[in-house]
């Protein structure tokens, strides 16, 4: 649309003659619905309909508390998102989304989750505005008002959190009448009436389209524009979202913290809302929402800031034992007419008052002072390795929960020594290769090169070594801080320069003869063994493959020779040898008997084989007389699976197998009434005919389900008796578990009738 024929519309708009105007929201709105179906995969996932409670409890981070959240706002209306892939110029990549619309992009419905299209999303909420809101804007009312509250206690002086606000009217309603509200207001001690903090910096002006808006230079001018307040409009917090892959609004601002004086340990309530905003309140279309950053209401008070030097490619601040010391600054948010005393929880793997001088666990900021400094001062000790001081400032409240909230943390790494560093790779070369050593060192530093009878240039920090090393060699570089006290020692630090020899290969196998049936395991290995060499095998034929160390060589019957090259890693240093591999014709077995045969449980049989074998192995050796004899008598008493290896004068090895089953006729049996008068005839109800069955359980009940006798003996059984007293007459029932031959499990259970 051109710009004076936009400017017209706006002023069609600013005098109210809405039927021209709604009409083109209308438009704008069927264009957008048109541009979204070809938008990309949103970046960003939104979660709409949540809780007053999941809302807050996302917003609230360190050093508050938050109470009795409620809401007033459709389900469409809020959300959670977060950034899952790729990155957003939305500055903020989780948290909560308060919008005068629909918050997740979801069945072809715009939400917040973009991709930009060329408009943005539009649809009314259905939902009344607000009193509060209706303040912010002189003249303007609001409608589909989505608003989260809730009371929350501060344990600083200070409370903030960070937000962005974003809307379908930037652009094409930037400096109209049309103008979307959004306002924080926080009430309590200080903020008699809810006082709104989503100010533009240093401003009492509210952030909206027309206070922020950057579309074009005309803006500078616009009346509706200028009006927000001097200054006005502040194009420097304006992003476009031309085309955006994350958030479908035609632009937002950048991250803005809303900040507010508190009383800590105070209660305090915050109101957060946005709604669509209009001369009449009739507007319900072309949406605007505010983005406020998971975990970032926090009320810290007091902060820490460490001193900025670093070493070592390290992003923590450092000092150096007895060469350096560190500071950390702890500042408040403004000075005060009185000292405040900040107390603090020392941590970390560096010991107090051992590895740096004490320091006590409080520090004073003077009266009328934000910013006190803390030493910490490294001591010498021998070498440990980087240690961290952890410094926890705690909250000068505790809000009377009896517990000191942690505000903010800072760490101190101490070094052992003075910066030096040997930026060359080590390097592994063959004898007589030169090598370049390149180092590097703070500056601030004096340097000097060891051995210096091997260094021909001991004054650049990169040399080159002369001679030419042929066996391994140290250098060193020596760093020293010019003017330090005796505590600071010097630094070094050491390249190793490793020179390959030539190798020297083993081949433990040697030349040897095997069976046509096997394989052969080459496993050779190369002096000095410190070293991983390659190898190369030729001819790779019959091999498993060209190039390990511990191979296999596979082949039809003949004489083969091959050759191992054996090559350092980087140096490429080789040397060969080679070795013989004759291949004898396979062995095989003439005769074996029986091979599937059944024999009767007690009964033996013998095993034969006939070949030109001279070693035999029967496996398993189970229930043979002999497992290494050529035709041993097996005498089962289970089924049992024989596998016969022989072996003859080459190695050469082949395999039978012999199946022997066994079968076993049970002959037990249980009478069906006994007398235990003493007589001598059936006197002991129990088992008849065990042979070789295997007894689980026996056990007797009576007709109440009581059980009488139990026994695992096989020889023993009832003798009518219970609890040492003589059983009634009467039917009792037993129940038996046993096992035949074979593993294989019976269970009987009948009944018998005592009589005497």
């Amino acid at each position: 649309m051109p710009k004076f024929i936009f400017k017209q519309v706006i002023n069609l708009r600013c005098h109210n003659i809405y039927i021209v105007t709604y009409f083109m929201k209308r438009k704008l709105l069927f264009f957008a619905s048109l541009l979204y179906t070809f938008g990309a995969t949103a970046q960003i996932d939104v979660v709409d309909n949540q809780t007053a409670q999941q809302l807050a409890q996302t917003l609230v981070g360190q050093g508050v508390i938050m109470l009795n959240p409620t809401m007033n706002c459709t389900g469409i209306a809020n959300g959670k998102f977060n950034l899952v892939a790729g990155t957003s110029n939305l500055g903020i990549d989780s948290g909560i989304v308060l919008t005068s619309g629909r918050a997740a992009t979801v069945g072809g419905l715009q939400g917040v989750n973009g991709p930009n299209t060329g408009a943005g999303p539009s649809q009314s909420n259905n939902a009344p505005g607000d009193p509060d809101l209706n303040t912010v804007l002189n003249g303007l009312l609001s409608a589909d008002a989505c608003i989260l509250e809730f009371d929350f206690v501060p344990a600083g002086d200070t409370v903030k959190f960070d937000y962005v606000f974003g809307s379908t009217e930037y652009q094409g309603f930037s400096c109209s009448s049309f103008n979307d509200i959004f306002g924080f207001f926080i009430s309590g001690s200080g903020y008699p009436t809810p006082t709104n903090i989503a100010l533009i910096p240093e401003t009492d002006i509210p952030i909206c389209v027309n206070s922020t808006t950057g579309v074009g230079p005309w803006v500078e001018t616009d009346p509706q524009c200028t009006a927000m307040g001097p200054g006005s409009p502040f194009s420097e917090y304006y992003i476009p979202n031309n085309g955006g892959a994350t958030v479908t609004y035609s632009g937002f601002t950048t991250i803005y913290t809303a900040v507010a004086a508190v009383v800590p340990c105070d209660t305090f309530h915050l109101k957060l809302a946005i709604a669509d905003g209009s001369s009449g309140g009739s507007d319900r279309i072309l949406d605007s929402g505010v983005f406020l950053k998971a975990g970032s209401l926090n009320s810290v008070g007091i902060s820490l800031e460490e001193e900025t030097t670093y070493g070592h490619n390290d992003s923590i601040p450092h000092c150096v034992r007895g060469c350096k010391s560190s500071f950390i600054t702890f500042s408040r948010p403004a000075p005060r007419p009185t000292p405040l005393t900040v107390h603090y929880l020392i941590e970390g793997t560096a010991i107090n008052g051992l590895d740096y001088q004490q320091i006590s666990d409080s520090i004073v900021i003077p009266a009328a002072m934000s910013t006190a400094q803390l030493e910490i001062k490294p001591l010498l000790a021998p070498a440990t390795g980087m240690r961290d001081v952890i410094i926890k400032v705690l909250s000068p409240y505790n809000c009377g929960n009896g517990q000191a909230n942690i505000l903010d943390t800072a760490v101190v790494r101490i070094y052992d020594s003075l910066w030096v560093d040997i930026l060359t790779p080590v390097g592994t070369t063959c004898p007589n290769t030169e090598i370049e050593i390149v180092a590097e060192i703070d500056t601030t530093l004096n340097f000097s090169w060891s051995p210096a009878a091997l260094i021909p240039d001991p004054l650049p920090l990169t040399t080159t070594i002369h001679p030419r090393p042929t066996v391994p060699t140290n250098y060193t570089i020596t760093v020293t801080m010019p003017g330090a006290p005796l505590t600071c020692p010097p630094a070094r630090r050491v390249y190793e320069a490793n020179v390959e020899p030539i190798p020297q290969i083993i081949m433990p196998a040697g030349d040897t003869v095997i069976c046509y049936s096997d394989s052969i395991a080459l496993n050779v290995f190369a002096l000095p063994s410190d070293i991983n060499y390659n190898y190369t095998w030729t001819p790779s034929a019959y091999l498993r493959d060209n190039y390990s160390a511990n191979n296999k060589f596979f082949a039809p019957p003949g004489n083969y020779k091959i050759f191992i090259e054996a090559e350092t890693p980087i140096a490429h240093c080789s040397s060969t040898d080679s070795m013989t591999i004759q291949i004898v014709p396979p062995f095989e077995f003439d005769l074996v008997s029986p091979t599937d045969t059944i024999v009767k449980l007690g009964d033996s049989i013998r095993l034969n084989s006939e070949s030109e074998a001279i070693y035999w192995l029967w496996q398993p050796g189970t229930y043979l007389d002999d497992p290494l004899a050529k035709s041993p008598y097996a005498s089962p008493k289970e089924d049992v699976f024989y596998t016969l290896i022989g072996i003859d004068q080459f190695g050469c090895k082949d395999t039978a197998f012999v199946n022997i089953k066994v079968e076993y006729d049970p002959k037990v049996g249980m009478p069906n009434a006994f007398s235990p008068n003493g007589d001598g005839l059936n006197d002991v109800f129990k088992m008849q005919n065990i042979q070789y069955e295997k007894l689980l359980a026996f056990q007797i009940f009576n007709r109440y389900g009581q059980l009488v006798f139990e026994t695992q003996n096989p020889n023993i059984g009832w003798d009518g008796t219970f609890k040492g007293k003589e059983a009634a007459l009467d039917v009792y029932y037993y129940r038996i578990q046993y096992t035949i031959p074979g593993g294989i499990r019976r269970d009987v259970k009948g009944d018998v009738v005592l009589i005497r």
